[in-house]
């Protein structure tokens, strides 16, 4: 015996729950994880070296009685014992093993009559997380598995005549089984899946007689409905179908090489066309997506990615094989999105976006002459500012301001000579729009027009751009004319009123002679022409002063209240003098 070595070894008890195990510092020992009061008191210890390398590879303790009672063995001989054999009466009775080489026991197996009853497979510290149990022939019959590390056994595999028969996991570990399995030879046959467990399984797998995937079927949309169908080849997916609507046609195909995808073509619309045919790089990413989006049996958008993000999407609009659409990308975000609408592969509108995907500034070439004449500029998404050069001299003669999104002032220099003499509101109450223009520069409005609904309904002039209306027209909501005030005699003041048919002809006017705000003359039309005069002149609100005139307008007869009782004393006709 070369009891020499193990002169520096001492023991120490430590305590693991209500387990005392001893553990062994230094020399070649090994942890052990039940000590057993039968092995006690050891008297005789014998190492050898088998297979004669120098290094004690085994170990055998004896006790008082000279019966073997430990065995310890090294048996991938780097020093470390990794397997303890223990004996009653020189029957095996528990057999624990270093499987991982790492000085922790990780399995123990019990015996009786010689004969294994069970094996328990340890992890960390000292957590079963399989247990085997054996029949009388030493052969399998159950073993539970704690596969999450929770300590709850959620998976049973059963044994038949020692070989594996089936399998059971509750995989969220509620104590209900969703993952069944059948074997044969050892290997899968069959597996279903009730993920939800509510009766109706998610996927079947079957498999081939190497005991790789076959076939399966999937219901993705838990509807109770298996509409993805999946083929293999060798274990590796190799086809997708699917029937997503389930009318027994498939709406999506997709093909794999080693287990990754290379191509899809889709139904989008169920109508049995494919419209929508996608390509993958050599990682299974999106590498290019051509789309009929509008059912027409023709390619109208082609998706271009790299490394499955997006970078180009091209956008035929009207379906004649140009795309006059065309987004840009950049870390996967868009940034820049062009339009040819002439299709000279000038792009004729850019919009550009900021890091949001928010569109920040449009320019646009609306001629088609290949110079930019229209800014339009956005914040947070909404447009507040658009200018415009009409005249394409290099100088902006349009302006349009818009707040929230609406537009609510424009400004236009029509003559083109730097200075925006036109002013248009969109924020005005009861209006819809109100021109104002300043045509001589003076900073002076001398002309207003006010619309609803886009529809002219009032205007006023300042000629002279005094601050003084010298005319005022009103319209219909149709846009007519039906009444006017003017300024008749430029007395400051809208001393005439005019009102019209439908057709926009006078029928009559009234008008305030003498500015005392009082109307003293009314004049009279018939399909546009003058045919009498009412005047009143001596303020006293009654007319006193009849004139009638023919279809030339010219007078043929004039009648006065010489004392106004409201009839009339004296008419002329024609020249001649009539008293009454």
């Amino acid at each position: 015996m070369r009891i020499g070595k193990f002169k520096n070894t001492f023991f120490l008890l430590q305590v693991f729950g209500s387990v005392i195990l001893p553990v062994v510092f230094g020399g070649i020992g090994l942890n052990t994880i039940f000590p057993d009061p039968v092995f006690a008191g050891e008297e005789k210890r014998i190492e050898k070296d088998v297979d004669g390398d120098g290094k004690i590879d085994r170990i055998a303790f004896f006790n008082t009685r000279n019966k073997l009672k430990r065995l310890e063995i090294d048996t991938n001989k780097d020093g470390f014992m990794d397997r303890f054999q223990y004996y009653r009466d020189e029957k095996l009775v528990r057999l624990e093993r270093d499987m991982d080489f790492d000085r922790r026991i990780d399995c123990l197996d019990y015996f009786k009559n010689r004969k294994r009853l069970r094996q328990e497979r340890i992890s960390g510290p000292q957590k079963i997380y399989q247990i085997t149990r054996f029949d009388e022939n030493g052969q399998p019959v159950l073993t539970k598995k704690d596969t999450t590390g929770s300590g709850r056994f959620d998976t049973i595999y059963y044994f038949k005549n020692g070989q594996l028969a089936s399998s059971t996991r509750d995989t969220d570990e509620n104590g209900r089984v969703n993952v069944r399995r059948k074997y044969k030879d050892g290997k899968p046959v069959e597996q279903m899946v009730d993920e939800d467990e509510d009766g109706r399984l998610e996927s079947s797998i079957w498999f081939d007689k190497d005991g790789l995937p076959e076939r399966s079927h999937h219901d993705l949309d838990h509807d109770g409905k298996m509409e993805t169908f999946r083929f293999y080849q060798k274990g590796k997916l190799k086809e997708q179908q699917q029937d997503i609507n389930h009318d027994g046609k498939m709406d999506a195909i997709t093909t794999f090489e080693n287990g990754r995808p290379v191509s899809e073509n889709k139904d989008s619309n169920f109508d049995g066309k494919m419209d929508c045919f996608i390509r993958f790089d050599q990682a299974g990413r999106v590498k290019e997506i051509k789309e009929d989006t509008r059912n027409s049996g023709k390619i109208d958008r082609i998706r271009f990615f790299k490394r499955g993000a997006p970078v180009r999407v091209e956008y035929d609009a009207d379906r004649d094989g140009f795309p006059e659409t065309v987004s840009l990308f950049k870390n996967g975000k868009l940034y820049l999105q062009t339009e040819d609408k002439n299709r000279d592969k000038k792009p004729d509108v850019k919009i550009f976006f900021n890091q949001k995907e928010e569109k920040q500034r449009v320019e646009s070439d609306t001629d088609f002459n290949g110079k930019t004449d229209t800014w339009q500029f956005y914040k947070n998404d909404k447009i507040i500012r658009l200018e415009k050069d009409e005249s394409e001299d290099g100088i902006i003669d349009l302006k349009v301001f818009f707040k929230k999104g609406l537009k609510t002032k424009l400004i236009k220099d029509s003559d083109h000579d730097g200075y925006f003499e036109i002013t248009e509101w969109f924020d005005r109450p009861e209006w819809s729009m109100v021109m104002e223009q300043d045509a001589n520069r003076d900073g002076n409005i001398e002309a207003r027009f006010f619309y609803k609904d886009g529809i002219l309904r009032l205007k006023e002039i300042d000629e002279d751009g005094d601050g003084r209306l010298n005319l005022k027209e009103h319209y219909t909501k149709d846009g007519k004319l039906f009444k006017s005030e003017e300024d008749d005699g430029d007395t400051g003041r809208l001393n005439i009123v005019w009102y019209y048919d439908a057709s926009e002809n006078p029928v009559r006017a009234e008008k305030d002679n003498n500015g005392d705000g009082r109307i003293d003359t009314w004049y009279f039309y018939h399909k546009g022409r003058l045919t009498s005069v009412k005047e009143d002149t001596n303020r006293d609100g009654k007319p006193d002063l009849w004139e009638a005139y023919d279809e030339a307008e010219a007078l043929v007869s004039r009648k006065r209240d010489l004392d106004f009782d409201g009839r009339p004393d004296v008419e002329n006709m024609a020249g001649v003098k009539i008293s009454e």
